[in-house]
C-alpha cells in the first residue's frame, strides 16, 4: 500500500515540528504555516488528510475549509481534522458541523492523535 500523505496546517513552527516528528516516520508529512502555502501544497500532492488549526493569520481554518466544501470539487473528499487550543463546544461543533472529520484540543498526546488517524484511515476509502 502506499504512503498516505498528511498535510499539517498550522502557523505554529513548535506544533508543526512536534506533527512532523510525531507523524514522520509512518505518513509522508507536509508542513504549511499558511493558507496559501496550504494551496500550493495541495495543487502538487496528492493529500489523503489534512490537519487544520484554526486561528491562523490571513484565512482560519474554518475559511479554509469553507472554500474546500464550496469552491473546490477536487479536494472536497479529502477528510480534516481540527487541531486547535479552542476547547469550546460551539467551536467544536461548528467545525463538525462544517464537515470535519475530527477535532483534536491542542495539548495532545502524540499517540492519541496517531490512533485517531489511524482510525479514520481504516474507516474512509482512500
Amino acid at each position: 500500500m502506499d504512503e498516505k500523505t498528511i498535510l499539517v496546517i498550522d502557523d505554529s513552527p513548535e506544533i508543526l515540528e512536534s506533527l512532523n516528528d510525531s507523524l514522520g516516520n509512518d505518513y509522508d508529512v507536509r508542513l504549511a504555516k499558511t493558507a496559501s502555502a496550504a494551496w500550493t501544497v495541495l495543487r502538487l500532492t496528492e493529500v489523503n488528510l489534512i490537519l487544520l488549526d484554526i486561528e491562523m493569520p490571513g484565512m482560519s481554518g474554518f475559511d479554509f475549509l469553507e472554500i474546500i466544501n464550496t469552491k473546490t470539487t477536487v479536494y472536497k473528499n479529502i477528510p480534516v481534522i481540527f487541531i486547535s487550543s479552542n476547547a469550546e463546544q460551539e467551536t467544536i461543533d461548528k467545525a463538525l458541523g462544517m464537515g470535519a472529520a475530527g477535532y483534536i484540543v491542542k495539548p495532545f498526546l502524540p499517540e492519541n492523535l496517531c490512533e485517531t488517524i489511524e482510525r479514520l484511515f481504516q474507516n474512509v476509502k482512500l
